[in-house]
C-alpha cells in the first residue's frame, strides 16, 4: 500500500542541476512516487556524451526536440522527436547528442534511486539553463565514477564509434 497521496507530495516544482555540460531537471523521483521512478528531463548540449554504462535500473528514453544517439549493447539507434528508446536494468549502454542543436530529452528509470546520483555530481541551479560548455578533468570524471559506485553505476568508458 502506497504511503503517497497529493497532499504529501511538497515538492511543487522540479530540481535543476548541470552535470557536465548538461541541465537535469529532476521532476519525480523515489520519494514522489512511492520508490517505483524516476523521471529527468533533459536539456542535452551538442556533442554530448555519457559513456557507456551500466546500472540495475530500466530506463526509457524519450526524445521531445533535436535528435540523440542511444547505444545498447553493441547496437545503436537514432532517436528524433516523439521516438522512445528502452534499456533493460544491468545492459551496457550510453547516450549522445552528436548533433549541432540541443536535444530535449525526458527519461525515466525504474525502480527510482538514482536521483541521489544525479543530486551529488550535479551542480544546483535555479533554472533550466544549460551550462557553459566544459571540458571534464581526470579528476571531475575519477569523482563522478566514486559516486556512482556508490549507486550502482559502472561505468565503462566512451561510445564506441558508430557502426554504419
Amino acid at each position: 500500500m502506497s504511503n503517497y497521496t497529493p497532499e504529501s507530495d511538497t515538492r511543487t516544482t522540479p530540481e535543476h542541476y548541470h552535470v557536465l555540460g548538461a541541465n537535469l531537471s529532476i521532476t519525480a523521483d523515489a520519494e514522489t512516487t512511492d520508490g517505483e521512478y524516476l523521471v529527468l528531463d533533459m536539456l542535452v548540449p551538442p556533442m554530448f556524451e555519457n559513456g557507456l554504462h551500466t546500472h540495475e535500473q530500466s530506463e526509457v528514453f524519450h526524445v521531445i526536440e533535436g535528435e540523440a544517439r542511444l547505444h545498447v549493447d553493441g547496437w545503436d539507434q537514432t532517436l528524433g522527436p516523439g521516438t522512445s528508446g528502452y534499456v533493460p536494468g544491468g545492459e551496457v549502454h550510453g547516450f549522445a547528442n552528436e548533433g549541432d542543436e540541443v536535444c530535449r530529452v525526458i527519461a525515466v528509470m525504474t525502480p527510482g534511486g538514482a536521483e541521489g546520483f544525479f543530486r551529488d555530481v550535479g551542480q544546483q541551479t535555479d533554472n533550466r539553463s544549460l551550462p557553459e560548455p566544459i571540458e571534464p578533468t581526470e579528476e571531475m570524471l575519477q569523482s563522478l565514477f566514486a559516486t556512482g559506485e556508490r549507486y550502482g553505476f559502472e561505468f565503462l568508458g566512451p561510445l564506441p564509434e558508430r557502426a554504419e
